[in-house]
């Protein structure tokens, strides 16, 4: 199955969490839904009458339409409840048609209707005026602003701006927040499903006869919230050059799908995505959206520990090379269950790698991806791990583990300086999966950048001047790992171990370099 189809098949597999916020307040979306950040919260009883409002700031989920859902510009598309002040008071087309939507539907659950009671009887701005959130008719109260001073014109902008949400007071009812209350979602999906309507024909994602859509959600990704990863709202967008006659020639996928595909990746980013700048990758099971393992981190983040030493005793039996072998084993049972290899017979769960970036500001594309058996990831990351590793130092121990990927990345191109190096490391972060996930080989010209580096170790400096040893000890083992990674899958396997019987020249040599810095390192710190 594709990636889309991967997406909509973990929303089902989740279906408990819909609806849920975290602890964090991230939410999956139910159908016909989308967040939105509001401003203003206005309080009426179940006869529509008001009671308070206030200006209070929060993000909530909200019945939304195909076309209010991505509405933009100067397009009319009203959302069925919660809404700008432009549409609920200021301009009498967005007016006309919110009500015409809200009444389409305000008759099937009793909170509803009390929104519609309250707003048809037009005093929303004199009370908006009497809590003092407006200070007169057309001017937002510069003190919700923060103080700020802005011209006449533009406090009124913000003001048809300014999104007002609901809460309905009934006695006994413990649920007055409408975006709290599961019972009027359910409403507003049973209206959207007896309503039908659209193109029908076959989804290319799931296969079954559906209702097509052709608008698709924006605000997959939180540091790019217009970006859209399906973009097909004009129609010459089908027709141009003669490659379709017909929209669903094109791009034929349900709502259903859409809906669902879109929700579960807007998610998985939002509580598990690894970001940077514009660019988010994640990991995770399709058989129960839980993350799987992070291809990003260092071997001690992933055992859940520092793998660091407390006494010199076992700093002497590291010394003696019997902790290398330890290491393996220890990661591997770690990785693979603890031991249990039960956990790694199962064959039917599935694991997904996705990364997506918008290149604009009202485009995202997917930039990598990959699924297969959860046995067969965590093998590839256990291998990895038992591949690209090193001896690293923290304080006075010494622990072995493979470098995170963010350190690999300094090692080769520096330390981040500028806007320029997201970009850099955007490709280098989506480099790093083929050569994890997919098993390719390490650039060889990453080696010899990083090699280039540390071989200038008084480049490593502290911000306050001076040599950074630590910093340079670091690079210096990333350096060792990426490059013993790369040996081993040129087939040429180096042992960490020193091996008193090689006799090869180069060999040799180092263990001489090697001698003169320690002895170099010793005489400098005396």
């Amino acid at each position: 199955m594709n990636w889309f189809g991967n997406l909509a098949l973990t929303y089902d597999n989740v279906k408990d969490i819909i609806g849920v916020p975290d602890e964090k307040g991230n939410v999956l979306l139910p159908a016909g839904h989308m967040t939105k950040k509001t401003d203003i919260i206005a309080i009426i009883d179940g006869n529509g009458n008001f009671r308070h409002a206030e200006y209070s700031p929060k993000e909530i989920v909200i019945p939304c339409t195909e076309d209010s859902a991505s509405r933009s510009g100067t397009a009319v598309f009203p959302h069925p409840l919660h809404d700008e002040l432009g549409y609920l008071c200021y301009d009498e087309k967005k007016r006309t048609e919110y009500f015409k939507l809200l009444e389409d539907w305000h008759d099937r659950h009793p909170k509803v209707r009390a929104v519609y009671n309250y707003l048809i009887k037009g005093t929303l701005l004199e009370d908006l005026r009497k809590s003092g959130i407006i200070v007169d008719k057309e001017k937002l109260n510069p003190l919700k602003n923060n103080g700020q001073k802005k011209a006449d014109k533009e406090l009124q902008n913000e003001l048809y701006k300014q999104f007002v949400r609901f809460s309905v007071e009934i006695p006994d009812d413990l649920t007055p927040h409408l975006w709290d209350d599961a019972t009027v979602a359910e409403a507003w999906q049973n209206y959207l499903a007896e309503k039908g309507g659209g193109v029908f024909g076959p989804c290319y994602v799931t296969g079954k006869e559906s209702t097509l859509t052709f608008k698709h959600p924006k605000g997959i990704n939180s540091s790019t919230y217009g970006a859209k990863l399906i973009s097909c709202n004009d129609e010459t967008n089908y027709t141009y050059r003669g490659r379709f006659t017909e929209a669903e020639q094109a791009n034929a996928i349900s709502t259903e799908a859409s809906g669902k595909a879109h929700a579960m990746l807007k998610y998985l980013i939002a509580t598990q995505g690894y970001k940077c700048d514009t660019q988010a990758i994640v990991a995770w099971s399709i058989d129960n959206g839980k993350p799987a393992l992070n291809p990003f981190a260092a071997s001690d983040e992933l055992l859940g520990e520092d793998d660091t030493q407390t006494t010199d005793t076992d700093v002497l039996i590291k010394a003696r090379g019997t902790l290398a072998t330890d290491y393996a084993k220890k990661l591997r049972d770690a990785l693979c269950g603890l031991g249990n290899a039960n956990e790694l017979r199962d064959v039917t769960r599935q694991v997904a790698v996705i990364a997506v970036d918008a290149a604009t500001t009202g485009r995202m594309s997917v930039t990598f991806y990959q699924h297969m058996r959860e046995n067969e990831y965590i093998e590839r990351i256990v291998r990895w791990h038992e591949e690209c590793r090193w001896w690293f130092r923290k304080g006075k121990y010494e622990y072995i583990s493979a470098p995170k990927v963010d350190r690999i990345i300094e090692a080769v191109y520096g330390e981040p300086k500028g806007e320029g190096y997201k970009k850099i490391q955007k490709q280098a972060r989506e480099r790093m999966l083929h050569v994890i996930i997919r098993g390719e080989q390490i650039d060889r010209g990453w080696i010899n950048a990083a090699v280039n580096r540390v071989s200038n170790p008084f480049s490593y400096s502290k911000a306050d001047g001076g040599w950074d040893k630590s910093k340079w000890e670091n690079a210096t083992g990333v350096a060792c790992a990426m490059t013993r990674k790369y040996y081993i899958d040129k087939k040429e396997v180096f042992s960490l171990e020193l091996d008193k019987n090689c006799r090869d020249r180069s060999y040799l040599y180092g263990r001489l370099l090697a001698i003169a810095d320690k002895i170099e390192s010793h005489a400098r710190f005396l």
